[in-house]
Parts: C-alpha cells; structure tokens; sequence
C-alpha cells in the first residue's frame, strides 16, 4: 500500500517532541520511536548541527516571532521550524517507508494566532498545507482522546490533572447530551502558585496535591481521571492514586495529548466518527456565519466560518458580483439557539458598479472568539472596470 494515507498527531512541547500513527490493524495510535529505553518515544526539542552545541529553547523565540542563530546565522522562526519538522518527520519513514501523509494535527499547550500562523507556514515549506494539517491545543486534543475511547469512561464528566515543568493545571471535560449538536466544553483550572516550594519533599508535595485534588473534585461526578505530566514520575503520588480508583476509573501516562492529536487527525482527514459532537472552549466560535449567493444555476447559502472553530484558525475569502445589490447580507446563526442575527454591509464604496461591474472579495477574520472582522476589497472586473483599490472594513460582535 503507498499513497497519502498516513493520519499523524505531533506534540511539539519546549523540551520534548512526540509523535504518533493512527495503526489502522489495532484502530489506535502507535507512537512513532518506541524502543525500551524510551517506551513513551519522547525526543528532544532540539536542532542538532555538525560541530555545534544542541539549539534547545527555541519555541520561546518562534511564539514571540524572534530570529533564531541556527549555525551562526540567523534564520527566521519559520524556517527553523520547518528545518526541525523535516528532521523529525523523517522518522516515520522508517516505519512506512512507502506511504506519505494524509492529515497531521499539530499540538502545543496554548496555540497563539500568530504561533499558529508560523507552524503552518512552516509545514506549507514542507508541502503540506492546510488541506492536510491542523494546529489544535492540549484542551482540545485531551477532548478527542476522550471521545475516542469506550463510553463507559466518559458516561459522567471526565478530569485531568497536567502536572509538568510549567505548572499543574486541571482540566474537566463536560458533556450536555440535553443539546443538538452535543456540546463537548473544558473547563480549565490552574494550581500551580498552590504547589509553588513543594517540588523538593515528596511528603508535603503529596499532601499538597491532595488536597488540590480534593477541592477540584468536590461534588462533582466523574467517570475517569487522567494524570500526565513529567512531575507525576516517582512514587509520591501512588498512595493517592489507589484511593482515587474508588468510584472511578484512573490513568496515568504521557502521550494523552499527542495520541488525542492522531484522534482528531483521523477525524479530519477521513469519515467523521463525532459529527454529532461539536467541541468547544473559550477559543471557539459558537455561531456559524454564511451568506446567500446565487452560482450554479440556482440559489445557495455558503458556509464562510463554522461553528467549533477556533477563532484563530478562520481566515476565509469568497470572491461576489453583486447583480444590482447595493449591500451585502450576512448570517450568523447560534448552533444552539438557532437564531439567526442578520448584518447588512453596504456596498456605497462601489456605487455605480454594483451592477456586474466589480468583483468584491470578502474577507472574514476574527479578532476573538466573540469578534468577526469583515473587510471588503474592490477588485475590479477587467479591463472596462478597473479596480478602484477602495477596502473597507467593519467588526462584529456575534457573541
């Protein structure tokens, strides 16, 4: 078998890096550089040149959009990125020599816009556009790991705790089966000023993170619990572990995230398992916005954002001839409520050519999950109707 059919999950973490194969025999992820000595396949974050020391620490610089000196010179965050994409994406071929990729999800804890925009014009270096990859975050990745595993272990509320070098956080995934679609939330909370100066006695941090652990779950009905995170390795917190299997079931590991990556890469790039599931978080638009055009012969409602995307990641453009309108009318409708809020863009700018004489390109963004920015280009329609490079812009609030 060769082809596109790869459906890959990468974490990309500040130290370390993790990959996995959605195994279509077994139907789960496979982690790409299992060995013994490294049964959770974690690589080093780091570009490794000839006759230089490892550069590690070089996300930090990518989020913020710096330079990076990559073998005394220095090169753009995209371009070390892709240098490093290439590097570790090479490991799959060990094990499928013949086959490429279908669709790859990119994981990191808090994808930024702007941090996002760079991991995909660093894969698009690589041949591998948006078609083909998605950024996601943690939360959202934790949420497809979920949903992908055996009912029985999400019947009520599930909870995890993420407890690494950057802090403890705890995440609890919430399911409303009363609504259509089926709302998926995460409701986020961080604990790590409460274990600030604990990390050196393995008593007292134990303590600590029971009692953590006790207040976050108070009253609440959880099937399962999921602990991750290099600060859970040792013994400390095995005692407490066992007394919270009692009512629940509980797992511990570290590749929750990046096998919730190869999930969702299975959802995207093939037959949708969670259509009935629509997965949110403070990230995510709850409304879908369209517009009613007229294009192959008949009257038509095109989806230009939809719901339970992340805001970031919506940068869409639809070319219109307007055929004597002198406004556009654009729809937001709330995936829940069904209601529908109309938004009338008037089209003065381009007065007197309304009447198939201009090509208007709409361009939807958002500034937040809350805010849509609409801006509207004159692009002319050949040579008679030259463009009267006219842009104009409006913001709305769909929340």
């Amino acid at each position: 078998m060769s082809g596109r059919t790869l459906l890959l999950g990468y974490d990309l973490g500040d130290e370390r890096t993790q990959i996995a194969v959605f195994n279509r025999e077994l139907l789960e992820p496979e982690m790409i550089g299992q060995e013994d000595e490294n049964m959770d396949a974690l690589c080093d974050t780091a570009i490794y040149l000839d006759g230089y020391e490892p550069i590690t620490g070089f996300l930090d610089k990518i989020r913020r959009g710096e330079d990076i000196v990559v073998g005394g010179r220095a090169s753009s965050p995209v371009k070390v990125l892709a240098y490093y994409f290439r590097k570790t994406l090479t490991a799959t071929k060990k094990q499928y020599p013949t086959e490429t990729i279908k669709h790859l999800v990119v994981t990191v804890e808090e994808p930024s816009a702007e941090f996002a925009q760079i991991i995909y014009d660093a894969l698009e270096r690589l041949g591998i556009g948006r078609e083909r990859a998605t950024v996601m975050s943690h939360k959202q990745c934790f949420q497809y790991y979920v949903l992908s595993q055996k009912k029985e272990l999400w019947v009520n509320d599930v909870g995890m705790f993420d407890y690494s070098g950057r802090g403890l956080v705890y995440y609890q995934m919430q399911v409303d089966r009363r609504k259509k679609p089926i709302p998926v939330r995460v409701v986020e909370r961080d604990y790590t000023d409460a274990m600030e100066g604990v990390e050196e006695d393995a008593s007292q941090r134990a303590a600590v993170f029971e009692n953590i652990v006790y207040s976050a779950l108070h009253r609440q009905i959880l099937s399962t619990l999921y602990m991750t995170g290099s600060a859970f390795d040792g013994d400390w917190s095995g005692e407490l572990f066992k007394k919270l299997c009692v009512g629940r079931r509980l797992f511990k590991g570290s590749n929750l995230y990046v096998s919730g990556a190869c999930y969702a890469a299975r959802e995207m790039g093939e037959k949708k398992r969670f259509g009935d599931y629509l997965m949110l978080d403070e990230d995510m638009i709850e409304s879908y916005l369209s517009m009613d055009v007229y294009g192959e012969a008949q009257e038509r409602e095109i989806v230009i954002a939809k719901a339970g995307t992340p805001w970031y990641q919506i940068d869409e453009t639809v070319e219109v001839i307007p055929d004597g309108e002198d406004e556009i009318d654009l729809k937001v409708t709330n995936i829940f409520t069904k209601e529908v809020r109309r938004f009338i863009l008037n089209l003065g700018p381009v007065a007197g050519k309304v009447n198939r004489k201009c090509r208007l390109a709409v361009r939807v963004r958002f500034g937040d999950a809350k805010s849509c920015i609409i801006t509207i280009k004159d692009m002319g329609f050949g040579d008679f109707f030259p463009t009267s490079n006219r842009i104009w812009e409006r913001t709305l609030k769909i929340g």
